[in-house]
C-alpha cells in the first residue's frame, strides 16, 4: 500500500471520520458512508489499521444513532405533516406508508438500508407514521451491524486480494457492494408487493 494511504489509515481520526460520514447519511443521503467504509477496509487487509472488529462497531454506531435522528425528526413532524394531508393523494400515500411499515417494517428498514435514498427515506417516514420507536430502534440495530459487517469485510477482501494494488481492491469491493444493493432493492420490492396489491383490491 502506498505510503500516503497507510499515514491515514494509521490516523486515531479516522474512526471520527467513519462514525460521522455513517451518522449525516440518514440526513444527507450523498454522504459516502459506504464507500468510507469499504476504503477503510481495504486498508485495514494491509495495514491492520483500523481494526476491521474496531471498524464495524464504530460505522454501526454512527449509522444507528443518524437514522434514530432522522426517525425523531420525523416523529416530531407528524402532527404538522398530518394537519396538510388535505389532498386526496396525499393521504393515499400516507396510509400506505403506514400500512407497509407496520405490516414488514422489520424488512423494510432492514433492506432500505442498501436502496439510494432509502434509509433516510424510511426513518423519516417510520417517524411520520408512528412507528414504535422501540421496534425501530431494535431493527435499525439489526440493519446497521449487517450494513457494516458486510462493507467492511467485503472492503477486506478486496484489499486482501489485490493487496499491492489498493485502488483495483476498492474497486472489486465496490462492484460487489453494488451487487449486493440490486439483491437487496429486489427483496425489499418482493416485501412491498402484497402492501400494493391489498391497496388495489381496496
Amino acid at each position: 500500500m502506498p505510503h500516503y494511504l497507510d499515514a491515514v489509515a494509521a490516523s486515531p481520526w479516522i474512526l471520527a471520520v467513519v462514525f460521522v460520514v455513517a451518522g449525516l447519511d440518514a440526513l444527507l443521503p450523498f454522504m459516502p458512508s459506504e464507500s468510507t467504509v469499504l476504503a477503510c477496509g481495504v486498508a485495514a487487509a494491509s495495514t491492520g489499521r483500523p481494526h476491521v472488529a474496531l471498524l464495524i462497531v464504530v460505522a454501526a454506531a454512527g449509522a444507528w444513532l443518524g437514522d434514530v435522528v432522522s426517525y425523531q425528526v420525523g416523529r416530531r413532524s407528524t402532527a404538522a405533516v398530518t394537519a396538510r394531508l388535505s389532498h386526496r393523494r396525499a393521504v393515499a400515500v400516507h396510509g400506505w406508508v403506514h400500512r407497509m411499515l407496520h405490516s414488514r417494517g422489520g424488512l423494510v428498514i432492514v433492506f432500505a438500508r442498501y436502496v439510494p435514498g432509502g434509509r433516510s427515506t424510511t426513518a423519516l417516514a417510520a417517524g411520520l407514521v408512528g412507528y414504535p420507536a422501540k421496534r425501530f430502534a431494535w431493527f435499525t440495530a439489526a440493519a446497521v451491524v449487517l450494513w457494516a459487517t458486510q462493507a467492511a469485510f467485503l472492503g477486506y477482501l478486496g484489499g486482501a486480494l489485490f493487496e499491492n494494488h489498493p485502488l483495483l481492491g476498492f474497486l472489486v469491493a465496490g462492484s460487489a457492494a453494488m451487487a449486493v444493493t440490486g439483491a437487496a432493492i429486489g427483496i425489499q420490492r418482493l416485501a412491498q408487493q402484497p402492501v400494493r396489491v391489498r391497496q388495489r383490491v381496496r
